[in-house]
C-alpha cells in the first residue's frame, strides 16, 4: 500500500521533464528553422529585386539609344552648316529654327538646338516659346564641353530654363576638319519614371553625386541618398544640373546585413521601416538604379514557418503525452489528437493551395515572357523575309519549274531508252541548280557585315551585284539599265558601296512607275582627280521645292517610305570621303552624282583616317 502514492509522483516529475525538454527543443529547432527560412527568403526576394533592376536599366539604355544617333545625324544637315558660316543670314536661321521644330515633332525630342563654338544658342525648335533657348549661353554645360572635343556628348541634368529633367546628346559640327559648333538633343527623362509598376517597391535612380532625379515618390525627387561633401555640391552648382535646388539627404542607416542583403532602416514621413536594398550599376551614364522593398511580407512568411513548425512539434508533444498517459485519459487523448491533426492539416492545406497559386502565377509570368521574347524575334525575322521573299519567289520560282519539267521529260526518255537526251536534260538541270545556287550567293554576300575600312575596290563589280539584288524588280517592271563604267576603281568600303548604290538604283526604280520605256543609265568620269558616278532616270525628276530637302531625315514623297534612304546613303558617303549630290537632268528625270576618291591620290587609305572609321548613322 506504501507505494501507490511514489508512482504517480515518479510519473509526474517524468512528465514535467519530458514537457520541459520537448518545449526546449521546439524553441531551438524553430529558431534554427526561422533563420533556415529567413535565408531563403532573402536570396529570393535579392533575385527578384536584381532581375527586376536589370530589366529597368535595359529599358532606359534603349530609351536613350532612340536618340543618340540623332544629333550626329542633324550635324551633317547643310542647314546646320550654313547657319554656322552665315551667322547673320536671318532667312538661313529662320529655316533651321523650324527644321529643328518638325524634327522635334517627328522623333519625340524634347528640345534640338544648335550652339556656336562659344556656347551661344543661335538655333533652336522652341524658337516660338517665351522661354526659348537662342540667344541664351550654354556654355557652362558639359554635353557642349565634351562635343567641343570631338566626341559625343552626354549629360542629365535640370532645365535652366524651362524647369524640366532632361537627358541631353550633344554632336560636334565639323566644317573643314574643325569643330565649329554643337547639335544638341533633349529628351524628357519623366516618361521613363511612369514605367514603374506600383507596389513593387520603391524604385531609385541617382546620378554620380548620389542626387535622386527619378523616383517613384515624387516627394523624394532631388533628394541625396547620403549626405553631399562641399566638394560634390560646388561640383552640381558650377554645372548648373539643379539651379536653386537644395539636396536634403534622405533619412536613411544601414544595418547589419543577412545572408548577404543590403538591409537598411528608413525614417521617412512617406516611408518607415526596414528595407532590402538592391542596386544595379550603369557606368556609361554614371547612374545607380536602386530598388527598395519592405521586410514585411519576408517577416511573415518566417512566421508562417515558424507556426507550421511548432505546430507540427506541438502534435508531436502530445502523442507523447498521450502514450505516457492513456490508461487514464485515452478518450480525451484521442479528442485532442483530433482536434490537432485537423487544424494542422487544414493549415497545410490552405498553405499548399497559395503555394500552387504562387508556382502557377510565376509559370504564366515566364510562359508569357518567353512567348513576348518569341513574338520579338520572329516579328524580326518575318520583318526581313518580307522585304526579300517577292524577288526570292520571282528569281526561284523559275528554275524550279525548268528543273520539274526536265525531271519528267527524263522519266519519260528513260522510258523509251534515250539515254543521250536523258543526259541533256540532266546537264540543264545542273545548270539551273548553279542559278539557284549564285542567286543565294549573291543575297549572302550583299547582307555580310561591313568592316568599316576604306580599301581599294573595283567599282563595276560592286554595280553588279546591286544590280543582281534588284533584277527581279528591274525585270518585272521592263527597265532597261544602261551602264558606262569601264574598270574604275575607288576608295571604299565595299558592303557601304553596296548599299548605296542599291538605294539609289533603287530610288530610280520608284521615280520610273508609270513611265513608258523606263530606262536608268549609270556612267563614270574623272573630275578633279575624283571618279563621279551618276544614276540618271528618264522619270520626271525632282519638284524644285523638293530640292533642298530630298536628304533630309524623315522627308518623302512616297506613302509608304520613311525618308531615310537617301540621307543615310549621304551620310555613308561621306564618311568614306567622298559627297553625294541630287539635280534635275537637263533631258528630263533625275540625276544623283556619287563622288569618291581614287587610289594613289587625296583620298590614300591612311589619309582618311578620320572618316573611315566612323559608322554610319544609318
Amino acid at each position: 500500500m506504501s507505494e501507490s502514492p511514489v508512482k504517480p509522483l515518479t510519473t509526474r516529475r517524468a512528465l514535467l521533464v519530458l514537457v520541459s525538454a520537448s518545449a526546449l527543443l521546439c524553441a531551438v529547432l524553430a529558431w534554427l528553422l526561422a533563420g533556415w527560412v529567413r535565408e531563403g527568403a532573402m536570396e529570393q526576394q535579392m533575385r527578384d529585386s536584381d532581375q527586376q533592376l536589370q530589366l529597368y536599366a535595359a529599358y532606359i539604355k534603349g530609351e536613350l539609344a532612340r536618340y543618340e544617333s540623332v544629333p550626329a545625324l542633324l550635324a551633317s544637315n547643310q542647314r546646320v552648316i550654313k547657319v554656322l558660316q552665315q551667322p547673320g543670314n536671318y532667312s538661313a536661321r529662320q529655316a533651321l529654327n523650324e527644321y529643328f521644330e518638325s524634327s522635334a515633332v517627328a522623333t519625340g525630342a524634347l528640345d534640338i538646338y544648335l550652339m556656336d563654338a562659344q556656347g551661344l544658342t543661335v538655333a533652336a525648335s522652341n524658337w516660338q516659346s517665351e522661354n526659348t533657348f537662342i540667344g541664351r549661353n550654354f556654355g557652362y554645360r558639359p554635353y557642349f564641353q565634351q562635343a567641343m572635343q570631338g566626341r559625343l556628348g552626354r549629360y542629365f541634368a535640370l532645365g535652366s530654363t524651362s524647369r524640366v529633367r532632361g537627358y541631353y546628346f550633344a554632336y560636334p559640327v565639323r566644317i573643314l576638319g574643325r569643330v565649329r559648333g554643337v547639335v544638341v538633343v533633349k529628351l524628357d527623362v519623366g516618361g521613363i519614371e511612369s514605367q514603374w509598376p506600383e507596389g513593387q517597391g520603391a524604385l531609385l535612380v541617382s546620378d554620380p553625386e548620389g542626387v535622386l532625379f527619378i523616383s517613384s515618390i515624387p516627394e523624394w525627387r532631388y533628394r541625396s541618398t547620403r549626405p553631399l561633401s562641399k566638394a560634390e555640391r560646388q561640383r552640381l552648382e558650377a554645372s548648373a544640373r539643379y539651379p536653386g535646388i537644395q539636396h536634403r539627404a534622405l533619412r536613411v542607416r544601414t544595418t547589419r546585413p543577412i545572408a548577404g542583403a543590403q538591409l537598411v532602416t528608413l525614417d521617412e514621413p512617406l516611408l518607415r521601416g526596414r528595407f532590402m536594398r538592391s542596386e544595379h550599376l550603369m557606368p556609361e551614364q554614371g547612374w545607380t538604379v536602386q530598388l527598395l522593398r519592405p521586410l514585411r511580407s519576408l517577416e511573415r512568411r518566417v512566421l508562417e514557418a515558424v507556426l507550421i513548425a511548432v505546430s507540427a512539434f506541438v502534435v508531436v508533444g502530445l502523442l507523447l503525452a498521450v502514450a505516457l498517459q492513456r490508461r487514464r485519459a485515452a478518450a480525451q487523448a484521442r479528442l485532442v489528437l483530433q482536434r490537432a491533426h485537423g487544424e494542422l492539416e487544414q493549415r497545410v492545406a490552405e498553405r499548399t493551395v497559395d503555394l500552387r497559386r504562387e508556382v502557377e502565377e510565376r509559370r504564366r509570368a515566364e510562359e508569357a515572357l518567353r512567348t513576348a521574347q518569341d513574338g520579338l524575334v520572329q516579328a524580326a525575322k518575318l520583318a526581313t523575309l518580307g522585304q526579300m521573299s517577292a524577288s526570292i519567289n520571282h528569281e526561284l520560282n523559275q528554275p524550279l519549274s525548268a528543273i520539274r519539267s526536265y525531271a519528267d521529260n527524263a522519266r519519260l526518255l528513260l522510258e523509251r531508252a534515250r539515254y543521250a537526251d536523258v543526259a541533256s536534260n540532266m546537264q540543264q538541270i545542273t545548270l539551273l541548280v548553279d542559278r539557284m545556287a549564285q542567286i543565294s550567293s549573291q543575297l549572302k554576300l550583299f547582307a555580310r557585315k561591313s568592316s568599316g575600312q576604306r580599301g581599294a575596290v573595283v567599282l563595276r563589280n560592286e554595280l553588279e551585284v546591286a544590280l543582281k539584288i534588284l533584277a527581279p524588280e528591274m525585270q518585272a517592271r521592263d527597265v532597261r539599265v544602261e551602264v558606262d563604267l569601264g574598270a574604275e576603281q575607288v576608295l571604299a568600303d565595299a558592303t557601304r558601296l553596296e548599299q548605296v548604290l542599291v538605294n539609289l538604283v533603287g530610288n530610280a526604280l520608284h521615280a520610273l512607275e508609270a513611265v513608258p520605256d523606263p530606262c536608268i543609265c549609270i556612267s563614270a568620269r574623272m573630275r578633279d582627280g575624283r571618279l563621279q558616278v551618276a544614276v540618271r532616270d528618264n522619270g520626271p525628276g525632282i519638284a524644285e521645292e523638293h530640292l533642298e530637302q530630298i536628304f533630309d531625315p524623315f522627308f518623302t514623297t512616297r506613302k509608304s517610305g520613311l525618308g531615310l534612304g537617301l540621307a543615310i546613303s549621304q551620310h555613308i558617303a561621306e564618311t568614306m570621303g567622298g559627297s553625294l549630290d541630287a539635280a534635275n537632268a537637263e533631258g528630263g528625270g533625275a540625276v544623283f552624282t556619287l563622288t569618291l576618291d581614287i587610289p594613289g591620290e587625296r583620298g590614300q587609305v591612311g589619309g582618311g583616317a578620320d572618316t573611315a572609321g566612323r559608322r554610319p548613322s544609318g
